[in-house]
């Protein structure tokens, strides 16, 4: 008898990612998913129509502004079992998939690439960026006990279950937070959650556009509330 593993939607979010999807997007083996979903910011620069050459994929316009929404919208649209995100800028490795599909299959529910795990390191880290990830990294792993060794990476796979569930939304209501929050959230809910290691190599066009002062400040506080609630067991 055939084992029947849970259905994946690969989902990557663009605006104006011409210049790295060429370089990375021949390398995904779509065949790994039922479904390769495309959300686009509306791109000015060839994103759309060189995506629209491939007939396999699916393309929508995102309504709203932010990565944050465009996750939120993609969840409306998804129907399979499992998401995984990929940054379409060079930072995900495709031939690491794979890896991630694997881990599905095993039945992990939040699969994380991890930068900072055994030999991986980040090519695109700024001093701001790399030290901010290494704080909210240590908040979570200290004040909740929890394994996360990457909080800001979208490179992961999850059950679609997971962000919709009502207390997630909940601690969503803060703006800027959703990467970080599903690696938290996954393990105070106690889903079954693993990291592995990737290399995060330099991104290729385009620039961050995080708001760091302010990204910082909500991460800051949404794990706060996460630390409160799994000791007082409470809603906050």
């Amino acid at each position: 008898m055939t084992k029947k593993y849970p259905t994946i939607t690969l989902v990557i979010p663009t605006i104006n990612e011409i210049e790295g999807l060429q370089v990375v997007f021949p390398r995904i083996d779509r065949n790994l998913f039922d479904q390769v979903l495309v959300i686009d910011a509306n791109s000015t620069d060839g994103t759309v129509e060189y995506i629209s050459k491939y007939k396999d994929v699916t393309l929508v316009n995102q309504k709203s502004r932010g990565m944050q929404n465009a996750m939120m919208e993609m969840l409306s649209i998804v129907d399979t079992d499992y998401i995984i995100e990929f940054s379409p800028d060079n930072n995900c490795i495709p031939e690491q998939l794979p890896d991630i599909v694997k881990k599905i299959h095993e039945g992990y529910e939040m699969i994380v690439v991890s930068r900072y795990l055994d030999d991986a390191v980040s090519e695109d880290d700024t001093l701001i960026s790399g030290f901010g990830n290494w704080m909210f990294s240590k908040m979570i792993r200290y004040l909740g006990k929890y394994p996360v060794t990457d909080a800001l990476t979208m490179y992961k796979g999850y059950k679609t279950s997971i962000p919709k569930e009502w207390l997630f939304k909940k601690y969503l209501s803060t703006d800027l937070i959703y990467e970080p929050l599903l690696s938290a959230y996954a393990n105070l809910q106690g889903h079954k959650y693993i990291e592995i290691p990737g290399t995060e190599p330099a991104r290729i066009g385009g620039t961050s556009t995080l708001p760091w002062f302010k990204a910082g400040l909500c991460i800051s506080l949404f794990i706060v509330r996460l630390y409160l609630r799994k000791i007082f067991k409470i809603t906050l």
